[in-house]
């Protein structure tokens, strides 16, 4: 499985914007850009196709800003990859006539539904858990 950047970005935006609920206040993308270190003029572009696509909102203004369109353990991870047009496991699409071509496209799909099955049933919830998790552990490791 290969995840784009785009993809990343957006995961990471989305996931900072999670671990912000369910606070009110938008976040500005600034906020967002240095938590998550991902470039201002990249993440601009990602915030208004996640907009489009209804997985967050924007608010104008000195205090506007972007929080989640719904509570992040109702976004799985599996629909907002798709939802990027992100391929779950891509193969080069040779379509071989060789006698055991079929074996493989058996297993390919075989693995393309095994990878279906985890990330959607992972949510931003379970993502800000984890992620509260390894933050709680990383402080007693000083």
């Amino acid at each position: 499985m290969r995840i784009s950047s785009r993809c990343d970005y957006a995961c990471r935006a989305l996931l900072e914007l999670a671990l912000h609920w369910p606070n009110k206040e938008p976040l500005q993308i600034q906020q967002i850009a240095e938590r998550q270190r991902i470039p201002l003029k990249y993440l601009v572009q990602i915030l208004i196709q996640l907009k489009q696509l209804g997985l967050v909102a924007s608010t104008r203004g000195k205090h506007g800003g972007y929080p989640l369109s719904n509570p992040p353990g109702q976004i799985p991870l599996g629909k907002v990859i798709r939802e990027l047009n992100e391929p779950l496991f891509a193969t080069d699409g040779n379509t071989s006539k060789h006698k055991n071509a079929e074996i493989f496209s058996r297993i390919w799909s075989e693995i393309n539904q095994a990878i279906a099955s985890v990330i959607d049933r992972v949510t931003f919830e379970d993502l800000c858990d984890k992620a509260k998790r390894l933050d709680i552990t990383s402080m007693y490791h000083i």
